[in-house]
């Protein structure tokens, strides 16, 4: 019996099949709707929240050139420049509020779920009804909440769309889908695959939807263009180490092993998404070894025999798998080898593909009335019971502390999480919480690594604080130590230079001013001209007389901010040794405003005066 028109998966699309998938794409943002309440988490701080280099639009251009921009600190493995703009244009229009940014990231998943229906349509077999459960089960899965719950994500959902883009307009618009390309690029590296993923497109695609062989060869140029320039900016080679294209130098053995563990776990929480991490280092996983690249094995073979098992559901799944494993790659370790062996929003675009193969593999048409009510109900219980998971999911993003707890529950060893509750102790003036946490830190980081020397230099600073200059000195002299160590200060907080201010300060009064210029000028070499590090300098030739030189130190220390009471009140001293007495007045007015309570600089007025 011939079936009626809209009943064939290759016929022409209907406009209420558009409606039908921008109402599953809306339905699929219900659980997600519960981020918008959330705050700044993680790298949202060094990204976007304290990162001054997003939070203007002067010199515009320095968003894409400059790796300065996108994080503070300093991060050389980063560059994505469409990301950094889109947090400048956000920061423009919503300030330091993080409601707005969550919802563009809501808007910007909305356009996923929306391609990912119309990327599924595209494939041999698969009608609307493929295509709908192929978008709900993406959409609500628990592994897309950090991707839409995190801000610093957004450079994930941009690759998506972008690529999802390029895909689907290649056939009819080759130029625009190049311009798409390369925007994926800059939205993340997660884009890598593109050009790959439009050969197979040019070859399994429908008749008539398929895109231009000649469209995925000038993908390939755009992607070594962005290579190049990614490396350019970056000051990176073009190896597979730890200079180049990678985070950390690996023998392809090992890389092998990790990308095999990689693929094991992602296979895993793709099926059962729990539990699920934030931070997978510090012992989360175990070494990948030999029993990962059997488990990863058995799993793609369980995975192949599912949806490759007949010649109708291989021509419906295959772009689809081979789009997941595409898209899983440049994360997986086997060409990079990464710091994180994998992380929930790598898995974006590979989850996109999974879910497209699995529903195309579904009995939800063209087949007996009761097996396709049966796999439709099937379809709808996993999907609210995803979305139930991910409603509870997004909620741990809703603030930092929230979120490092949720962390704990399920990785009680990890670090990141005990320097993200650092924060909140300390917020909450819980100075003995932050000790404790700050210790265990130290006790458990090697030597030299970043959260280890921020959580030194947070117990100098409690020591100091408490005025235990004893203690403070020796956890100073440990952060100043370890960051030599180290040979770099790339990634470390920048207020670990208050070490070299307070071991100054002290050898400055204890063996004189040329002790405390020696420790000084080696914070200049690491952090450059500081405030702290050029107000430290002022002191020390105050001490030997020099009044314009101190000046002179103190005046660019307030250039580069910020203004407090005592910078204005050295900079009187310094006037006043140069005989400035007026000037030296109203530098101490100054100081006063800033600091109400400031007795000392109230003792000196009234001394200038009479």
């Amino acid at each position: 019996m011939e079936l009626p028109p809209r009943a064939r998966p290759d016929a022409p699309p209907d406009p209420r099949d558009r409606l039908t998938a921008w109402l599953v794409a809306l339905l699929v943002l219900i659980p997600h709707l519960r981020g918008i309440g959330g705050g700044f988490v993680y790298d949202d701080f060094r990204f976007v929240a304290e990162n001054p280099g997003i939070q203007t639009l002067a010199e515009p251009a320095g968003l894409f050139t400059s790796s300065e921009r996108m994080a503070l600190p300093v991060d050389r493995d980063i560059w994505r420049p469409l990301r950094t703009a889109l947090f400048a244009l956000e920061w423009k229009c919503f300030g330091g509020h993080p409601a707005g940014f969550h919802v563009v990231s809501l808007l910007l998943f909305l356009l996923a779920v929306r391609g990912v229906v119309a990327l599924a349509l595209r494939l041999p077999g698969v009608g609307l009804p493929h295509a709908a459960a192929a978008a709900l089960l993406f959409g609500v899965h628990p592994l897309t909440v950090e991707s839409v719950a995190w801000i610093s994500s957004q450079g994930d959902l941009l690759a998506a769309d972008f690529v999802l883009a390029a895909l689907l307009v290649a056939a009819r618009r080759p130029w625009l889908a190049l311009v798409l390309a390369a925007l994926a690029l800059l939205g993340k590296e997660s884009a890598l695959p593109l050009a790959a993923v439009l050969y197979l497109a040019a070859r399994w695609w429908k008749e008539g939807a398929r895109p231009r062989v000649a469209v995925a060869a000038g993908v390939v140029v755009l992607t070594g263009a962005f290579l190049l320039a990614r490396q350019h900016v970056l000051t990176r080679d073009f190896t597979l180490g730890g200079r180049g294209l990678g985070q950390v130098d690996a023998p392809v053995t090992q890389r092998l092993l990790q990308c095999a563990q990689s693929g094991s776990l992602a296979l895993k929480l793709m099926v059962w998404p729990q539990p699920l991490a934030i931070a997978y280092d510090d012992d989360y996983l175990r070494p990948p070894s030999g029993i990962d690249l059997l488990a990863a094995a058995l799993k793609l073979a369980v995975v192949g025999l599912a949806l490759l098992r007949t010649a109708a559901t291989r021509i419906r799944t295959r772009f689809a798998l081979a789009f997941a494993l595409l898209f899983f790659l440049p994360t997986s370790g086997l060409l990079v080898a990464m710091k994180v062996p994998l992380a929930e929003r790598f898995l974006l675009l590979p989850l996109a593909g999974m879910a497209v193969a699995v529903s195309a593999a579904l009995p939800l048409a063209l087949a007996p009335a009761p097996l396709v009510r049966a796999t439709r109900l099937a379809v709808a219980a996993a999907a609210l019971a995803l979305g139930a998971a991910t409603f509870v999911r997004t909620g741990a993003f809703r603030d930092d502390a929230s979120l490092w707890r949720a962390e704990l529950a399920v990785h009680p060893t990890s670090l990141q999480a005990k320097l993200g509750l650092v924060q909140e102790a300390r917020e909450v003036g819980d100075l003995a919480g932050v000790r404790r946490l700050a210790q265990e830190i130290v006790d458990a980081a090697a030597p030299a690594d970043a959260r280890r020397i921020f959580a030194l230099e947070t117990l100098g600073e409690l020591a100091s604080d408490a005025h235990d200059e004893a203690a403070a000195q020796i956890a100073f002299a440990r952060v100043r130590a370890e960051v030599n160590a180290r040979r770099s200060v790339e990634s470390l907080y920048p207020g670990v230079l208050r070490a070299w201010v307070e071991l100054a300060d002290a050898a400055r009064k204890r063996d004189g001013p040329a002790a405390a210029e020696a420790i000084l000028k080696e914070g200049f070499g690491w952090f450059g001209p500081q405030p702290g590090l050029l107000a430290g300098l002022g002191v020390c030739r105050l001490e030997v007389g020099d009044g314009a030189g101190a000046e002179k130190l103190f005046r660019e220390a307030l250039a580069r901010g910020p203004e407090t009471g005592q910078l204005r009140y050295l900079l009187a001293l310094a006037l006043e040794k140069q005989g400035l007495l007026v000037p030296a007045r109203i530098e101490l007015e100054r100081a006063i405003s800033l600091d109400p309570s400031d007795g000392t600089s109230r003792r000196k007025l009234d001394e200038l005066s009479h």
